[in-house]
């Protein structure tokens, strides 16, 4: 009996020993799958953000667009001769005595994207409240342990004959607003301060103009960083601020490499038109945009001029289609509408409100309908010309661009009920049966308003950009394969996993 719950014993151990291999695997394999997937998703939205803008600049230089992203890559990796501009400088004063300035660069993805130098030194963090109360003392608060645990009222009766006392207020406020805001960071810049912008690549010798700001007393530099368009610091300091900022003429042509200009870095990702999943290149397409334009004639049956007025052309009774009917009855609505309203305003000037009342006014309509109707194309033909844009992705423009689509874009019209209701009179049924039409669409012009790069991982995928170990099965752990999925348009990110 004891050597067989000895042997019992050892089997649950060996069992206790198994599950608890088999749950840790269970807890860390598919916890490594996903740290996998995370970084080659965070991977393939660098790459398609910068094979956009690579596309774009592309573009600009060879004079065209490309679907070969490779050749695009390559084209930039040899040019050395793309002309660059430094980056624009706007400098805000933000109050009338100078001690509050905004500064802000075109083109930036981050606020540590701007190179903050107080005298040589790194930038001192001052979102820790010791180190917030020192930055107080450095500009003259005193007490500044108490304003610092004190709310508005008490720092009023605590620095009531301190003429500061309301920027040290604020400034106490803006530390417990910036704890609880992410998108701004405190930092001590000391008393004068050089403000450049940081090259996307390290090596890139592309330079910024410099401003430098000095003062009597430390500054506070606050880095906001709101969205992609909204991007700043600000610099606040008890005493007045100067701005010292001169333009360098040398600055404003620059030669770059562009692939060094456009891409993070080359070095580590040589191959930034792949996706990292299935190591194939993204997927392109263009955003067309093209101008249509119209012309159509309208014109009486019994036209004394109709056969030259109608050579060539094929002709259409204007009943026999009701969208161009509706088009036709619109403007003769809008011309009924506007003798009205002038025949109105024509009596009231005078003083006389005849015509002033809804029903008078329902019945000069009905009057002039009729007129308009009947006399509008009675002399002369009448020709209409409207040019509109309609937009498509390369892939589908054949059919956004055709003439149907064309015909529904510019001949879109509905007159409304109190139109229809006038055509139930016979009188204005014949007029209208009395009028033919002629009409032409063309593309004027497409033009290429952006690019759209997309991941080309979808369900019939293979992934050969990683490789699943035995315990990265599916079937054993269920780890999903990731998708990568989204696409880039233009510059704007707007993936589906997000």
């Amino acid at each position: 009996m004891r050597l067989k719950s000895q042997k019992g014993g050892v089997v649950l151990k060996i069992v206790a020993v198994m599950s608890c291999i088999l749950l840790i695997l269970a807890i860390e394999v598919p916890k490594r799958s996903w740290k996998q997937q995370t970084e080659r998703r965070d991977i393939a939205r660098t790459r398609m953000l910068e094979m956009s803008d690579c596309e774009i600049v592309y573009m600009q230089e060879a004079g065209s667009f490309s679907k070969d992203l490779k050749s695009v890559f390559d084209y930039a990796t040899k040019c050395n001769t793309l002309k660059v501009s430094a980056p624009d400088i706007e400098i805000e004063i933000l109050d009338i005595d100078s001690t509050s300035v905004r500064i802000s660069f075109s083109a930036l993805k981050h606020f540590k994207d701007l190179d903050v130098v107080p005298n040589g030194q790194e930038l001192e963090n001052i979102e820790n409240k010791q180190k917030f109360i020192a930055f107080l003392e450095s500009i003259g608060c005193p007490t500044a342990e108490l304003v610092m645990e004190s709310d508005a009222e008490q720092i009023d009766l605590l620095l009531k004959d301190n003429p500061n006392k309301t920027f040290y207020r604020s400034l106490k406020e803006k530390f417990y607003k910036s704890s609880e805001n992410e998108t701004e960071v405190l930092y001590n810049a000391g008393r004068n301060i050089s403000i450049t912008l940081k090259s996307r690549n390290p090596k890139l010798s592309l330079k910024s103009n410099t401003v430098r700001l000095s003062s009597n007393s430390n500054i506070e530099a606050i880095a906001n960083y709101k969205g992609k368009k909204d991007i700043f610091w600000d610099f606040v300091s008890k005493d007045k601020i100067t701005v010292d900022y001169k333009k360098d003429p040398a600055l404003d042509e620059q030669m770059v490499n562009m692939a060094q200009y456009v891409f993070s870095d080359t070095e580590k990702d040589p191959t930034p038109y792949l996706c990292p999943s299935t190591l194939e290149p993204f997927t392109v397409n263009f955003n067309l945009s093209a101008q249509v334009g119209m012309n159509v004639t309208f014109f009486r049956n019994d036209y004394k001029d109709k056969a030259v007025l109608t050579k060539d052309k094929t002709v259409y009774p204007l009943k026999d289609n009701p969208t161009i009917q509706n088009y036709f009855l619109n403007i003769v609505k809008s011309k009924s509408e506007r003798k009205v309203t002038d025949l109105v305003r024509e009596y009231e000037m005078d003083g006389d409100s005849t015509y002033s009342s809804e029903k008078a006014k329902a019945e000069l309509f009905t009057k002039y309908f009729a007129e308009q109707l009947k006399e509008l194309t009675a002399k002369e033909p009448v020709t209409d010309e409207v040019k509109k844009s309609i937009d498509s992705p390369d892939f589908e423009s054949e059919a956004k661009f055709s003439e149907k689509e064309r015909f529904a874009i510019l001949f879109d019209a509905t007159p409304g009920e109190q139109v229809a209701a006038e055509m139930k009179n016979e009188q204005n049924l014949k007029s209208l049966a009395d009028i033919s039409f002629f009409y032409n669409t063309d593309i004027i012009k497409i033009d290429t308003i952006s690019v759209k790069i997309s991941s080309p991982v979808n369900e019939n995928s293979v992934f050969n950009g990683y490789k699943r170990n035995f315990f990265q099965n599916k079937w054993l752990f269920g780890t999903d394969d990731d998708e990568n999925a989204g696409y880039v348009d233009n510059g704007s990110p707007s993936w589906k996993t997000e």
